[in-house]
C-alpha cells in the first residue's frame, strides 16, 4: 500500500504558503532542489499536477486545492501526537507580538497547530509595526519583527543577544488585477510613517525617478488590503504574506518597470527565559517559518 510522505506534504504546504521553493527550503532546512524533488515524487505518486504558476504566483490545480486542506489536517494531527507523547505537558501564558501582515497571513496556521498541541497554554497575541513592538518589548514574551537591513540593524534593538534571524524575506509590489492601469503619479496605499515597507517603497521610487503620491494610510493589514482591492493604489508586502485575492505588480501604467525592493530580515526574540511555554512557542515558530 502506498503511503504519503510527511516530508513531502510539509514541503507541498510550505511552498504554497511561502510562495517560494527557496523560502520553503529555508523553512524546512532543505535545499531548493530537494524540495522540488519531494514535490515531483508526490505528484508522481498521485499521478497529477498540484501546482500551476499564474501571474507570478504559485497557484494550486484542482487536485492541489483538494490536497491542501487534507495535508494541513494530516500534518496538524502528526504534530499534535508528537507534542503530546514526546514532550512534557505545558501550561501558562505567552504574550506574542508580531507584525500585522504575519498575524493575518502566515501565523494563524502555526498558532492553531501550537494551540492544538498545547491546549493548556494561553496565547495573547498583539500586532503592530516592528518599531512599536521593539519599543514595548518588555510587554511580550515572544516577538516577531522585521529589520530594514536583513537583521544587521538588530544590534540597535532591545537586548540584541536574544534576537534570531529566521529568514530573509523578499519584498514585492502588490495590487489588484487592474493596478497596472493606475495613472501617474503612482498612488500608494501604506502604513503610517515608520513602517519599513513604506520607507522602502518611497526610497525605491524616488531613486528610480517615478513620481508617486500617498492616497491611503492605515496601520491595519486588513484595511490596507481592502483599500488595494478597492483600487486606491498599490503597496509593498513581504512576498509570503500577499493575500490570494491580490497579485504582484511589476510595471506602471506607461510600461515603466517598478524598482526592485530588496529583502528584509524576519527576526524572532524570546524575552522570557524562565517561561517554558514561551520557549516552546519560539522553537515551534522557528521550525515552521
Amino acid at each position: 500500500m502506498q503511503q504519503l510522505s510527511m516530508d513531502s506534504l510539509r514541503a507541498f504546504v510550505s511552498v504554497y504558503d511561502l510562495q517560494s521553493f527557496t523560502a520553503a527550503g529555508q523553512q524546512l532546512n532543505r535545499s531548493q532542489p530537494a524540495i522540488s524533488l519531494q514535490l515531483q515524487r508526490l505528484e508522481e505518486m498521485l499521478g497529477m499536477r498540484l501546482y500551476a504558476r499564474t501571474g507570478g504566483r504559485i497557484q494550486l490545480t484542482p487536485a492541489g486545492n483538494e490536497l491542501l486542506e487534507a495535508a494541513r489536517s494530516i500534518l496538524s494531527l502528526n504534530d499534535q501526537i508528537i507534542a503530546r507523547l514526546t514532550e512534557p505537558e505545558l501550561s501558562g501564558r505567552v504574550r506574542l507580538g508580531m507584525t500585522s501582515e504575519f498575524a493575518s497571513k502566515l501565523l494563524p496556521q502555526v498558532l492553531g497547530q501550537f494551540a492544538q498541541g498545547y491546549p493548556n497554554v494561553a496565547l495573547e497575541v498583539s500586532s503592530g509595526l516592528s518599531r512599536q513592538l521593539v519599543a514595548s518589548a518588555d510587554d511580550f514574551d515572544v516577538i516577531i519583527a522585521l529589520t530594514e537591513s536583513g537583521g544587521k540593524d538588530a544590534a540597535q534593538w532591545v537586548n540584541p543577544v536574544q534576537w534570531l534571524e529566521l529568514r530573509q524575506e523578499p519584498l514585492v509590489w502588490v495590487g489588484n488585477s487592474d493596478s497596472h492601469l493606475l495613472p501617474a503619479p503612482l498612488p500608494l496605499v501604506v502604513a503610517p510613517d515608520g513602517c519599513i515597507y513604506r520607507r522602502r517603497a518611497l526610497k525605491a521610487l524616488r531613486n528610480a525617478g517615478i513620481q508617486s503620491r500617498i492616497t491611503y494610510t492605515n496601520s491595519d493589514f486588513s484595511g490596507l488590503t481592502a483599500a488595494i482591492e478597492s483600487g486606491l493604489g498599490i503597496t509593498v508586502l513581504a512576498q509570503s504574506t500577499v493575500p490570494p485575492h491580490l497579485e504582484k505588480i511589476q510595471r506602471c501604467a506607461d510600461g515603466t518597470p517598478l524598482p526592485e525592493l530588496g529583502e528584509v530580515g524576519v527576526m524572532l526574540s524570546t524575552r522570557a527565559a524562565e517561561n517554558s511555554a514561551a520557549q516552546q512557542l519560539a522553537a515551534f515558530i522557528q521550525e515552521r517559518i
